[in-house]
């Protein structure tokens, strides 16, 4: 009888441990567990887990962007922003955070606003084709077809089969 109450106790302390170890106590660990719902499409655990960790690291941008990016993809653009928003500010030299928040503008139909955030992307890292082809949308968008088709072909220059680039500027030219 003893042997299976000091396995059941061993059992219940290994689980136990278990458990425990799985609960995030660090920001690093609230960063990763809510990547993890974030790619799972489970926004809200991602929210919440992002949450923690800017309140365990409330000068870090990752978590700020992360959470950005869960609100953008539930459509809360206004809570996007003000998440790329703060993560610009902590991380001023990085172009995600600005080209995210620029399709959140572009989302709420603000075009001159996702240009900027679009533009100054490009600034950052000229080499990326995505801020060239939603600064191409935005434009498109305004009705200003000539610029919008310039970006969509420097968005085919740097990834000549990024398909969302060659689709709108077919569209363009064959009006």
């Amino acid at each position: 009888m003893k042997r299976i109450i000091i396995s059941l106790l061993v059992a219940l302390v290994f689980f136990a441990s278990v458990a425990f170890a799985q609960t995030p106590t660090t920001a690093q660990e609230f960063l990763t567990r809510g990547n993890r719902y974030s790619n799972n499409g489970d926004y809200d655990r991602a929210i919440a887990d992002y949450t923690q960790a800017i309140r365990l690291a409330p000068n870090a941008a990752e978590p700020y962007y992360n959470r950005g990016f869960a609100y953008s993809n539930k459509g809360d653009y206004d809570r996007a922003i003000a998440d790329y928003t703060q993560a610009i500010r902590l991380a001023h030299n990085a172009a995600e955070p600005y080209f995210n928040r620029g399709v959140a503008y572009g989302n709420k139909n603000d075009f001159d606003k996702a240009i900027a955030d679009c533009t100054q992307a490009i600034k950052l890292n000229s080499i990326d084709a995505e801020p060239y082809n939603n600064r191409g949308v935005a434009y498109a968008n305004k009705g200003n077809y000539v610029k919008a088709i310039a970006d969509f072909e420097a968005a085919l220059r740097i990834d000549p089969n990024h398909a969302d680039a060659k689709n709108n500027l077919e569209i363009l030219k064959s009006r």
